[in-house]
């Protein structure tokens, strides 16, 4: 069983504010409340995707960067955090990695395969989200395009 670690928000990225966050992608304020994101559905993400939540009363950055730039640090400008299974709601710094924006966008179109092979095939178990992070990267890194979609 792995324990999360908790660690404060760097206060630049927060305007100054105290922000905890942990590494299961959850946050908390200076008390230790665990506080909720915001989201917004109506909003669209700057690529066009739907929005991501956003720690508002603290900062307009999304929470994925946040958790990422607490426990990893600054991104590569011209980078892009990727969650790996494709759950846009899963914070986990086990879930985030800096990646390309053409990599980013290549897994997205390989998860989507997967989603609509595993569901076609009826096996749950072979979703992007029961999988573990070494078998995602792994398929990441061997997949390429000419395969059939299932």
């Amino acid at each position: 069983m792995n324990i999360p670690i908790i660690k404060q928000v760097p206060p630049e990225r927060v305007g100054g504010k105290t922000l905890f966050c942990s590494t299961d992608g959850r946050f908390f304020n200076a008390n230790g409340r665990e506080l909720k994101p915001t989201f917004n559905p109506g909003m669209q993400h700057h690529n066009g995707g739907s929005a991501y939540p956003k720690m508002r009363s603290f900062s307009n950055r999304l929470c994925h960067h946040l958790v990422y730039e607490t426990f990893i640090g600054p991104r590569t400008p011209g980078m892009e955090i990727d969650h790996i299974n494709g759950n846009k709601l899963d914070w986990s710094l086990s879930n985030l990695q800096e990646v390309t924006p053409e990599e980013n966008r290549r897994r997205a179109r390989i998860l989507r395969i997967i989603r609509k092979c595993a569901i076609a095939d009826n096996t749950p178990e072979l979703l992007p989200e029961n999988r573990s992070r070494e078998e995602l990267l792994n398929i990441f890194q061997s997949f390429t395009f000419s395969t059939p979609e299932c």
